[in-house]
């Protein structure tokens, strides 16, 4: 285990990811470089997804890989005040039992 590793087994403070309104395939890149350097920090990753006011699937399909990836590895992934516009798109697409978002307060 690496010593980041180990000093984020250690601190159990959560890291946040505050995302922006604009989810759009556009920025997805830059999302995905986001997620990418906490995909394996072994700290709590609250997403903050309060003022999500556009998503689009490539977006949805980062989260799922995110999600599923963290969850795989033990570690904790938790959203923050999910908006509606989150909410729906991924209900519209079937993933919130997947994303966790069913048992998340908006």
């Amino acid at each position: 285990m690496s010593a980041t590793a180990q000093e984020s087994r250690e601190d159990p403070t959560p890291t946040g990811i505050k995302l922006p309104s604009d989810l759009g395939i556009e920025n997805a890149g830059q999302l995905y470089g986001e997620m990418l350097a906490h995909v394996d920090d072994a700290r709590p990753v609250v997403l903050d997804a309060a003022d999500v006011s556009r998503i689009h699937a490539a977006a949805l399909q980062l989260f799922c890989m995110f999600c599923q990836d963290r969850r795989n590895a033990g570690y904790e992934t938790r959203w923050q005040a999910p908006s509606e516009t989150l909410r729906n798109a991924a209900a519209l697409l079937g993933i919130t039992t997947l994303l966790q978002l069913a048992k998340e307060k908006a």
